[in-house]
């Protein structure tokens, strides 16, 4: 994944392609998890971001940064399959939909760079947090005159504000322990660590006979959504509080988290799945031979 390449850039906009997975992105299925694809959206925006796209490097201010505060991922089941073989340009194609006070929304398409098949889509809203009080920090008003034009119609309609959940008392509860390596450049917990407790805990679930319809290992079943609040930040050597249930009976394939820290909730996901889990796989095979 160290090679990339940037297509182009502006305040408003960026594309860039990364070319196949690599191996380490893989998990014990053989299949691409979501934590991992989470952290190529990731990459994709980090990299867009450095090269120019919404401008922040021309307003940075000492001990301010930029936290999310909530994001949606629909995939694909394609993304799911992809594997060492499938060597293409990984599109991605990044644009800004709305400017707040304290806040920005954008889009980051992932596509399939020679076909143009829509392969996945990450809605993410970031605040702009003074590092020190961690309390939002407005941008400069130039700053929103320029770049505050973009088209405001998906206000209503990608990631609306929602009351988080009560969590049910029937949830099944598991404890993490946040550790070092889960930490980002901000010092707190990476939004794809919590991606990961969620996921280690679903199969906990799954293979304990928590869940209805589910029963496998959960990396075998393909994410389809995640929307994702974070309320809140943890950091290293933490506990952490993972919850998870099923809201509908009739729609087993919705499936609900919680991670709370002291009582209090700093993440919420809801998140859908598919019905049938995949079949696991070797990435590599391995033959032997006689000769030397």
């Amino acid at each position: 994944m160290a090679y990339y390449e940037t297509h182009s850039v502006s305040a408003s906009t960026a594309s860039l392609s990364f070319f196949g997975v690599p191996y380490a992105d893989f998990d014990r299925t053989g299949h691409w998890p979501i934590w991992k694809i989470s952290k190529m959206f990731e990459a994709a925006r980090a990299l867009a971001i450095k090269s120019g796209f919404l401008a922040l490097g021309k307003y940075a201010e000492r001990d301010i940064t930029m936290v999310i505060v909530k994001q949606q991922f629909d995939l694909n089941p394609k993304v799911h399959e992809l594997s060492l073989k499938k060597m293409f340009p990984m599109l991605f194609e990044l644009k800004l939909l709305e400017v707040g006070k304290t806040s920005v929304l954008y889009v980051t398409e992932f596509k399939d760079g020679s076909t143009k098949e829509l392969l996945g889509q990450n809605f993410l809203k970031f605040v702009r947090m003074n590092s020190r009080t961690r309390r939002p920090f407005p941008f400069p008003e130039f700053f929103r005159e320029a770049y505050g034009t973009n088209d405001m119609s998906v206000r209503s309609e990608v990631l609306p504000k929602r009351p988080l959940p009560e969590i049910p008392k029937t949830a099944l509860k598991s404890v993490v322990i946040a550790r070092h390596s889960d930490m980002d450049r901000n010092n707190h917990v990476n939004q794809c660590s919590y991606i990961k407790f969620c996921m280690d805990h679903a199969t906990h679930a799954s293979l304990s006979g928590y869940y209805a319809y589910y029963t496998q290992d959960m990396c075998l079943y393909a994410p389809l959504q995640w929307t994702i609040s974070h309320v809140g930040e943890c950091f290293a050597n933490d506990e952490l509080h993972i919850y998870t249930w099923q809201t509908d009976a009739c729609a087993p394939e919705h499936i609900e988290f919680a991670i709370l820290r002291k009582d209090n909730m700093i993440l919420h996901a809801s998140t859908i799945f598919d019905k049938e889990p995949k079949k696991r796989r070797q990435i590599v095979s391995f033959t032997t031979s006689n000769k030397l």
